[in-house]
């Protein structure tokens, strides 16, 4: 049983490797960073689109079924014969 030949890097070598190394983590930190800010921000434009569109469909449901009594701010008009 033979032992592996390794090769044995070189000063230069190893210090290339630790920055390229640092220069992948510093890029994945920046690519999380990225979609965490993009998530972030599509949440909050969601959860104002959806408030704007639940005061829309209250308007809406409260008008439209008749079983529930009238909103204050909005009287209902009497029918035209």
């Amino acid at each position: 049983m033979t032992r592996p030949n390794f090769i044995t890097l070189t000063d230069e070598q190893v210090r290339a490797r630790k920055r390229r190394n640092v220069a992948i983590a510093m890029g994945l930190v920046g690519f999380i960073v990225l979609v965490f800010v993009v998530t972030v921000t599509n949440l909050q434009r969601n959860t104002e689109a959806r408030k704007a569109a639940e005061a829309a469909a209250v308007g809406t449901v409260l008008q439209a079924d008749p079983a529930l009594p009238a909103p204050a701010a909005a009287p209902m008009s009497e029918p035209t014969p």
